[in-house]
């Protein structure tokens, strides 16, 4: 047997002091060879935060594992296409769009692809230089940066121009192609004079006096009507167009034809070819058109009024006068002179001459 005090005498010190047993470190069962404690922290750093909500749904939505009910996948769309909506009505799109577009018609231009040469076809009164001004155009530009269609709009405005045009011709040149509008008529407003076409619209108001060869048109609406009388005078009395100087529009309703010699034909409001024949016949056979004359009156169907001039007036009381003569005779001489303005003569169509 062993003894116990000498066991005793093992664990006692030289000193006779009791040794303290030593505890045995624990080692880490996930990372061998380093403490337990060590191997549940890191030094330095903090822990990583658990991922957010969202970011787990935008991770989902990444992985395609993400489960979204009907009614908010909708929101989700609505909610994007209102955004880009913004985007759009804000202009922030297009601003870009525009910038990045300006840009590479820079760079295009470098490469040969700019503004040399400008070419107008269909041009015979129009100003080349209001042409020029309205394309908008400078040598060197970016041909692909021209706008076409708002070119077009603005060489249209220019005087005697009706339609245009505007056309890139690679690499380097624009054609600008017009169609004029014809001179047909000159027409009053007010105090100005412009040129108009068949159809009524002002061309020009420069140098008026170089078409004074073409009819004259007076009145509120002549311009767009007169076209409807004149073709209607030169399909049926064509020997009276070189004799009329001016088309007279009344009241925006029918027309008074001012002659050559001054004489006044008063047109009715409808009738009128029926009331032109009537004119050539009474000129035909009383050369009314030739006479001292001031005005004719074919406003109603079945009779012709005739008023005479001043001068026409004061002989046809001085012939009165004689035919009567005496005292009596006088008397009607100053009398026919005193009333010149009222008297008028008139003619019964299709009978005699009252």
């Amino acid at each position: 047997m062993r003894s116990v005090s000498g066991n005793r005498s093992r664990a006692v010190s030289r000193t006779g002091v009791r040794a303290v047993p030593v505890k045995k470190r624990a080692s880490s069962k996930i990372v061998p060879g380093r403490r337990a404690v060590a191997a549940d922290r890191s030094f330095g750093r903090r822990r990583d935060r658990p991922a957010s909500g969202f970011m787990r749904w935008v991770e989902e939505m990444r992985e395609g594992s993400v489960g979204m009910k009907p009614f908010t996948a909708a929101a989700v769309a609505l909610i994007l296409g209102l955004g880009l909506y913004g985007l759009f009505v804000g202009g922030h799109v297009s601003s870009a769009a525009r910038e990045a577009a300006f840009q590479g018609n820079r760079v295009l231009a470098l490469a040969g692809f700019s503004v040399e040469d400008v070419t107008v076809t269909g041009r015979t009164h129009a100003d080349p230089q209001a042409l020029l001004a309205a394309l908008g155009v400078t040598r060197g530009d970016p041909i692909f940066g021209v706008d076409t269609e708002a070119a077009r709009q603005r060489v249209e405005r220019v005087d005697w121009v009706k339609s245009a045009t505007v056309t890139r011709l690679l690499p380097h040149a624009i054609r600008i192609d017009v169609v004029e509008r014809q001179p047909f008529a000159i027409w009053q407003r007010g105090g100005e004079l412009s040129v108009v076409d068949t159809e009524g619209h002002p061309i020009t108001d420069d140098n008026v006096q170089s078409y004074a060869n073409l009819p004259f048109v007076v009145g509120f609406g002549g311009a767009r009507n007169v076209h409807e009388v004149l073709s209607l005078i030169q399909e049926t009395q064509p020997q009276l167009l070189p004799r009329v100087r001016a088309f007279v529009r009344v009241g925006d309703r029918r027309w008074n034809l001012r002659f050559e010699n001054g004489v006044d034909v008063k047109l009715p409001e409808v009738g009128v070819e029926k009331a032109l024949a009537d004119l050539v016949n009474l000129d035909q056979t009383y050369k009314i058109l030739s006479r001292d004359i001031e005005s004719v009156d074919l406003r109603l169907p079945d009779r012709v009024s005739v008023a005479l001039t001043a001068d026409a007036m004061a002989e046809r009381g001085n012939a009165l006068a004689a035919r009567i003569g005496g005292k009596d005779g006088g008397a009607m001489k100053n009398l026919g002179g005193a009333t010149t303005g009222a008297v008028k003569a008139r003619f019964v169509t299709g009978g005699d001459n009252t």
